[in-house]
């Protein structure tokens, strides 16, 4: 009789390919930890599966499920949608992985509180929540360098040692990109107490960049008011210059 090599290759791929589909989470994501993955409660396979809580670079997303978009792979690229939920907010959106650096994220919506991003390297002390609705998000080395869509600030308060509300702003980014870093225009939004307009840089070096100028809306509380007088003298119009420089 003779063998049919053929048909006893195809038979071991589908085999290997039946293990990989079938291979449980919870085997997979420990190994994850020195890439800054943390999970507890996994169920499910790596295609399909969820995670009671997950934490990624210091990211805590709370309770996750997962799906491989398995004929993404035919692209070069490892595509996961992903829809994380919290007691006080949710993410959902599609992760591309390729063979480069660079991550690529479509569809970014959801809201998170900003004390939960203080291991990304913002400012602690602050309150608020954090709305994304980016149609496109690309980071390089965990920076973003091109994104399109909003993410807005939502019931400021800050800063920690003298806590005041200072209403809501939002940054837009239109999807370009440039070698001198990410660009949005930055303006308040709602009825707090500040009308600003300027923008936003995010510089490849990790650092970030404000230029704006500020005024007080009517109504404004008197400490909203005093606090602009440290950024100098008016323009005819009432705007203060504010221009505030840092790293991420």
């Amino acid at each position: 009789m003779k063998i049919s090599w053929r048909l006893i290759g195809f038979g071991v791929a589908a085999y290997v390919l039946f293990l990989l589909i079938t291979l449980p989470a919870e085997l997979v994501l420990p190994r994850l930890q020195k890439q800054g993955v943390m999970a507890t409660g996994v169920s499910g396979s790596i295609w399909k599966g969820q995670a009671a809580a997950l934490q990624i670079n210091r990211l805590p997303l709370g309770h996750v499920d997962w799906n491989v978009q398995v004929l993404r792979l035919f692209t070069g690229k490892l595509t996961v949608a992903i829809h994380a939920k919290r007691d006080d907010g949710a993410l959902q959106g599609a992760i591309s992985v390729g063979f480069g650096k660079r991550i690529d994220i479509q569809q970014l919506q959801g809201s998170m509180p900003i004390a939960s991003l203080g291991g990304l390297g913002l400012p602690g002390g602050w309150q608020g929540n954090v709305q994304f609705n980016l149609s496109m998000l690309q980071l390089e080395n965990n920076w973003p360098v091109a994104a399109r869509g909003t993410v807005s600030a939502v019931n400021l308060i800050g800063p920690a040692n003298q806590p005041t509300s200072i209403g809501d702003f939002r940054v837009e980014f239109n999807g370009e990109s440039a070698k001198d870093g990410l660009t949005g225009t930055l303006t308040s939004a709602g009825n707090g107490p500040f009308d600003a307009n300027g923008t936003l840089r995010l510089q490849p070096n990790r650092n970030y960049l404000i230029d704006a100028t500020v005024a007080t809306r009517p109504g404004a509380p008197p400490q909203v008011a005093n606090a602009l007088q440290y950024l100098g003298p008016p323009d005819t119009q009432g705007r203060r210059t504010l221009s505030m420089a840092g790293s991420l």
